[in-house]
């Protein structure tokens, strides 16, 4: 009975394992296939060589970044004669060509932080065609990057960056300057240079030594240039590329003013209110420049002529090298080309005769104040006024001379002539004396 049982249990669970096969299979049937995977991406548009600049190029900007530091931090306090002759060796201590090869090669790296231009360059970068005919014209002539794409907002970055080095520098001097008249009420300044031979030939080794680099400075410098950030500048942009305000030494526009106002340092020789100051002269002998008569000037930034074409050499150098960086371009294999880009015959002219001045001064100052004079125009305010000058054609940081007013005074007038009556004749007689 049991057996019956289990085995007619049996056959029932066998049938329905078939009902549950079979409708398995059905529903198999009616299922579709799985769609095939996805065809592979196509590959990424050639994006060109990327950015390239050889270290010499970040080399020369890092001697460059070492001695505006030191210029522009040279305060106008003088304690003793050792202060003086300590500050005067260091603002000295450049040689003019290897300056003027830095300055064009920060101002490369100044432009390489400005988006846009990065933007057309790299546009060009990804045809290789139009990379190679650019870069011929570019090596062909450095004058042609002033009309690449964007390249008046980069060279806006440029221009404010050199700038506002040479005006803080500037600044500067003309404290040291001021310095020089101020100093005469202590009696060491009036006491003689011990070895005024031995300065003056220490000031010219200085001009003919080559700054050391920097090495951690230089790789910075190439990382900002490869990156396009991390650059901090006294001026980064210009209004033109679109920040709402933009501030560093001496300078801060605003798209609603258009105006710039100047430092507050205590050193600066540009105030924002145009006062007139009248510099007393010092008590020196004929080695010691009068004072001159100075006019504040309230903005030299503020001039749209500053930004116009055409650019400087230095600055349209800058833009070649920054042009053909960005396209990958200006590697290692450059170098040689690059290093002759950085040769700015302008600059490296003015520096030289900032540095005859200076030995001029140097030659006929006796005591200890006419020297701190000396640093304060030749070798700050000169170095400054170079800067300027390769930063832009309009600009010059020379304040206006004024002439000093009196009270009350008339303008000249001339005098009409005053007619007189004829002189009789003499007779030849004299008078009897009574």
């Amino acid at each position: 009975m049991k057996m019956a049982v289990a085995k007619g249990s049996g056959a029932k669970g066998s049938g329905l394992s078939l009902v549950a096969l079979s409708f398995a299979l059905v529903l198999a049937g009616c299922a579709t296939d799985a769609p095939p995977p996805p065809p592979p991406p196509p590959p990424p548009a050639p994006a060109g060589p990327p950015v390239a600049l050889a270290s010499n190029v970040s080399d020369a900007a890092a001697v460059y970044v070492d001695y505006i530091t030191t210029a522009r931090g040279m305060k106008a306090n003088f304690a003793d004669a050792r202060v003086v002759q300590a500050k005067l060796q260091d603002g000295a201590a450049y040689q003019p060509d290897q300056l003027a090869r830095g300055v064009v090669a920060y101002a490369a790296i100044v432009a390489m932080q400005e988006p846009s231009f990065r933007a057309s360059m790299r546009a060009y970068a990804s045809d290789e065609t139009a990379r190679a005919e650019l870069v011929r014209r570019l090596t062909s002539d450095y004058n042609y990057a002033a009309s690449l794409p964007s390249a008046d907002i980069a060279a806006r970055r440029v221009i404010l960056a050199l700038s506002s080095d040479g005006q803080s520098v500037y600044n500067s001097g003309a404290g040291v300057k001021r310095a020089a008249y101020d100093v005469q009420r202590q009696k060491w300044s009036k006491e003689k240079v011990a070895d005024r031979d031995g300065r003056l030939a220490q000031a010219k080794q200085s001009s003919v030594t080559l700054r050391s680099v920097q090495s951690d400075e230089s790789a910075r410098l190439l990382a900002a240039a490869l990156s396009g950030t991390g650059l901090t500048t006294q001026a980064t942009t210009g209004q033109s590329t679109g920040g709402y305000v933009i501030q560093g030494d001496g300078v801060t526009f605003t798209p609603e003013t258009e105006t710039a106002a100047t430092t507050t340092d205590d050193q600066s020789a540009v105030t924002a209110p145009a006062v007139t100051k009248l510099a007393s002269a010092p008590a020196a002998s004929d080695a010691a420049v009068p004072a001159s008569t100075f006019a504040s000037t309230t903005n030299v930034f503020d001039r749209p002529d500053l930004f116009n074409q055409p650019y400087t050499s230095a600055v349209n150098r800058a833009l070649t090298i920054a042009a053909l960086a960005i396209m990958g371009e200006a590697g290692e294999g450059r170098a040689d080309y690059l290093h002759s880009l950085l040769e700015e015959v302008e600059g490296e002219r003015c520096f030289d005769m900032s540095k005859l001045n200076l030995y001029q001064c140097l030659a006929v100052s006796t005591p200890h104040f006419e020297d701190v004079f000396c640093l304060g125009q030749h070798v700050l305010m000169d170095t400054g006024q170079c800067l300027g000058k390769m930063s832009s054609n309009a600009l010059s940081f020379e304040p206006v001379k004024v002439a000093a007013s009196y009270a009350n005074a008339e303008p000249y007038i001339k005098p009409a002539p005053v007619k007189t009556t004829s002189k009789k004749k003499a007779t030849g007689k004299r008078k009897k004396r009574r």
